[in-house]
């Protein structure tokens, strides 16, 4: 065989290398010297080191095989210069290249061998390592003999691994574990921010897998608001030198993009990464549920704060209320009692101790229903309660109210949808209360104009009633605050002497409990108009019952789109039954800026709907603006305030008709179809 040829190794290396790899102690330090002598043994006209940088004093060793081949001189460019080849493949070196490596190389044998092979043997703490192989320039490496040399490196990085776990202390932290598994989410940016790392709770978070992230830089990540001068200095941190010798992290609060475009809130800890400053940690917290839960807490503290706040002014008012009548029935008492009082002023005085007895009355009666409503237990008695009756009752009764409280210029008008007996099953006591709470409430704030009263048709088995004044009216800002306990107008504290804030209230309640729903529309200095709903059946009805308007409205306008403008989701659904026989396509805007946009988006819209007093715009500037880009397109403004000048209002605005609450069908159908001919 030619020499050349010839492994460099001896012929029973593999059976003493498993003897070695059977009989090792449990000492991996003893091991790696032990390995390393017998890799040396097994080289013929050859020698091996084991070279490595140590991680932790970040110096370059070698254990040393042999006291007399040279390899205890010390220098680490020499091994820096050799680490440097770790590929795993055989490299020649001649001498003049190791003169070039090491300028002034050590003075040993290595000089003579001119052929390499270095084998990656390190553990997972010294990754730069390598065993290295070294025979003469005549020898060659044998495909065998580089298998036996991997078999000798996978032996090392095996006790390399032991040597590690045993001398790392238990409490020692992996970091990488804590970075990629990490709770929160954590990123690595440079100082240009650069993302080069994201753990798996980012990926998660953002939606990017870490390749993705590595793409971006971390301004990619913030939803900008339209502040954008102010979202510039988002990364306003103190310069990080300076900040890594502040251990207390840069805080601030961002809101997020995700990739899908959604947005969270998150809290964002920058921490710098190195001493040299040259990158930063970043923790990324979504607080979108903690800032919720604040908001959530916010608002309850503020409803109970507003609560409390009422419940003290009733508390104060009811105590007037209370001594009111009180002071009527002692005083008046008193007066009567006295010889020198006259028949006729005592049957005076008694007129008075009878009213100041049937507010004090009305007072403890309103006092028990809201404690049983806070309590649950109001009871309902439902039956069949004729309503025409109970209208021509209750205008009786307040033409005469009108006369007790000195307000006899006011027009009380009854509107009855249907002649005869007309039934619906219901509490007859609790609904005469629902009445008279309203009516009251309007008589209370009206000085001069009408007050009118009644129900309108039924429609999806529901009838729904009102009562509309000309009073002083109700502010829009307001209105949350009308059928709270407890509650009253601030506007209407000047007015309201007699009353304790627990009519609507209970009003509210009492609608609800029969099956219904009550809203209302006001503008202050106008007027205010009540609305509620309870079922009704002609199931109910007797062969005496006929109807003054009733009926959908049976035109086919399939072809046609209208376009309801309301605030009032009630007065919306009350449309859409109206209308839904016709085949129409309704729209709705919920105020006069939505309405614009509806019509700038829809050219084929056919007829608008109009409600006047809306927030945000009114329904004379949308109709002003509708008008401007659509002058053919008709508009009938629909108002709870019948004034005598508001038809001209909306004729001047720009609407074709105008109709009033609450709207009559047939009326409106008539109107309707008229102005569809005429377009």
């Amino acid at each position: 065989m030619d020499k050349a040829s010839a492994s460099v190794l001896h012929p029973n290396v593999l059976s003493q290398l498993a003897r070695l790899a059977a009989n090792l102690s449990v000492d991996p330090q003893r091991n790696i010297q032990t390995i390393c002598r017998f890799a040396d043994d097994m080289i013929i006209n050859g020698t091996c080191a084991y070279l490595y940088h140590d991680n932790f004093t970040d110096e370059f060793k070698f254990v040393d095989n042999q006291e007399d081949d040279g390899l205890s001189v010390h220098n680490n460019a020499f091994y820096a210069a050799l680490l440097t080849q770790a590929q795993g493949t055989e490299n020649r070196i001649s001498a003049a290249d190791w003169k070039s490596i090491v300028p002034s190389p050590p003075q040993w044998p290595a000089l003579l061998f001119s052929n390499v092979y270095m084998i990656p043997a390190g553990g997972h703490k010294r990754k730069s390592s390598l065993l290295c192989f070294f025979t003469d320039v005549h020898k060659e490496f044998l495909p065998r003999d580089k298998e036996v040399f991997a078999y000798f490196g996978a032996l090392l990085r095996h006790q390399e691994d032991l040597l590690t776990a045993q001398n790392t202390p238990e409490h020692e932290i992996d970091y990488s574990t804590l970075f990629s598994k990490g709770p929160n989410g954590l990123l690595y940016v440079d100082r240009q921010h650069l993302i080069l790392e994201a753990n798996n709770r980012c990926c998660s978070m953002f939606g990017y897998s870490s390749e993705e992230f590595r793409r971006k830089r971390l301004d990619d990540l913030i939803l900008l608001s339209e502040d954008i001068e102010n979202d510039e200095q988002w990364w306003a941190c103190p310069d990080l030198r300076t900040l890594s010798e502040n251990p207390i992290p840069f805080t601030f609060t961002k809101v997020m993009k995700r990739s899908d475009g959604s947005s969270f809130s998150a809290e964002l800890d920058v921490v710098v990464g190195h001493e040299d400053a040259s990158g930063c940690f970043v923790i990324v917290r979504d607080i979108s549920n903690q800032l919720l839960a604040e908001k959530e807490l916010t608002d309850a503290k503020r409803k109970a704060e507003e609560a409390d706040r009422l419940k003290s002014a009733f508390l104060a008012n009811m105590s007037h209320e209370i001594r009111t009548p009180l002071n009527s029935i002692i005083g008046f008492s008193e007066l009567i009692i006295d010889e020198e009082t006259n028949p006729k002023e005592k049957a005076y005085f008694l007129t008075l101790i009878s009213s100041a007895g049937r507010t004090l009355l009305q007072l403890i009666d309103d006092i028990i229903d809201i404690s049983k409503i806070e309590a649950g237990q109001l009871k309902i008695t439902q039956s069949r309660t004729e309503v025409n009756a109970i209208m021509d009752e209750l205008k009786v009764n307040y033409e005469n109210e009108k006369v007790k409280r000195n307000k006899t210029q006011i027009d009380l008008r009854v509107h009855k949808a249907y002649e005869g007996d007309f039934f619906i099953l219901s509490d007859p006591f609790r609904f005469r209360q629902i009445m008279m709470n309203l009516l009251t409430n309007a008589l209370k704030f009206v000085d001069e104009g009408f007050i009118e009263f009644g129900y309108t048709d039924m429609y999806q088995e529901q009838v729904q009633f009102f009562v509309k004044d000309t009073g002083i009216g109700i502010e829009k800002d307001k209105s949350n605050v009308v059928f709270q306990r407890f509650g009253q107008v601030d506007t209407a504290y000047k007015r309201n002497l007699d009353g304790t804030g627990l009519g609507l209230a209970i009003t509210h309640h009492l609608v609800g409990l029969l099956g219904g729903s009550i809203w209302f529309d006001s503008e202050p200095g106008k007027g205010t108009t009540f609305y509620f709903t309870l079922p009704a059946s002609l199931s109910l009805q007797r062969n005496n019952f006929s109807m003054v308007h009733y009926g959908r409205i049976m035109y086919d306008w399939s072809d046609k789109v209208f376009l309801i403008v309301d605030d009032v989701e009630a007065n919306f659904l009350f449309l859409k039954a109206v209308f839904r026989d016709t085949g129409a396509l309704l729209l709705w805007g919920r105020d006069g800026a939505e309405a614009v946009r509806i019509c700038r988006n829809n050219p084929g819209i056919s007829l608008v709907l109009m409600d006047i007093i809306m927030p945000e715009m009114d329904g004379y500037e949308a109709v002003r603006i509708i008008k401007s880009f659509a002058p053919q397109l008709p508009v009938i403004a629909q108002t709870a305030f019948a004034g005598e000048n508001e038809e001209d209002t909306a004729l001047k605005a720009g609407c074709e008709a105008w109709i009033s609450k609450p709207v009559s069908k047939i009326e409106l159908a008539s109107m309707i179809k008229k102005l569809l001919e005429l377009s």
